[in-house]
């Protein structure tokens, strides 16, 4: 695997990955908590396994990061997308779209398990069994070690093929017996994360540190 480590996307990868339906994209944060904490690095690969990593300078903006980022004509495709677009926005005011998220279609298809982390799906959809013994690290550090980048860069690698293989299996799920389609469903629930994204963003998530709602609860 080769990858480039830049405060910004070269001109070159931005073209190749603006070209893309899809493009997979990762954060390493330096923590959980929303105007505390910071994106530290930022993965990004398209199917081609054209790996880019940036680490943004403090307080800079990547100008091409955020193009592509904004771009409506490229599906950003993410794990567990809600924290990492939660902290595209309160860290550098990125509002990201359009995108998807991978374990929300999970959740919704894979219903056979309870496994819906990026090393299950690896495992079970690519055969590749993933190394996380980099994942708790601090990625604020200015000197990233060659384990590190490596541990990111592989979180975006395949993330596309899953992506299409988990809508795959959505587009060859029989209707419900309500006659809605997983599809619609997966539709649906991925349109609402914006404005969940928005109400953790303005304080009202009040269950597992910050990360959920009970605003909607009885």
């Amino acid at each position: 695997m080769t990858y480039t480590l830049s405060a910004d996307i070269s001109d070159k990868l931005l073209e190749m990955y603006l070209a893309e339906p899809e493009i997979a994209i990762d954060t390493e944060l330096h923590g959980l908590r929303l105007y505390r904490d910071e994106v530290c690095l930022v993965q990004i690969c398209d199917d081609k396994k054209n790996v880019c990593l940036v680490k943004p300078e403090h307080k800079q903006i990547p100008p091409n990061l955020k193009r592509l980022l904004t771009d409506q004509h490229v599906i950003k495709v993410f794990h567990f997308a809600l924290s990492d677009i939660a902290f595209f926005k309160t860290s550098m005011n990125i509002d990201v779209g359009p995108f998807r998220c991978t374990k929300v279609m999970s959740k919704l298809i894979r219903t056979y398990t309870q496994g819906h982390g990026l090393k299950d799906l690896s495992m079970e959809l690519i055969g590749h069994d993933l190394n996380k013994d980099q994942q708790q690290t601090n990625w604020a550090q200015n000197n990233l070690s060659s384990k590190q980048l490596e541990y990111a860069a592989n979180d975006v690698l395949e993330l596309v093929q899953i992506y299409r293989k988990l809508t795959e299996m959505m587009d060859n799920r029989p209707a419900l017996s309500s006659g809605t389609t997983i599809n619609e469903l997966n539709i649906k629930a991925q349109a609402m994360l914006p404005s969940l994204i928005d109400l953790l963003i303005n304080g009202y998530g009040d269950k597992n540190g910050g990360w959920e709602s009970s605003l909607f609860s009885h």
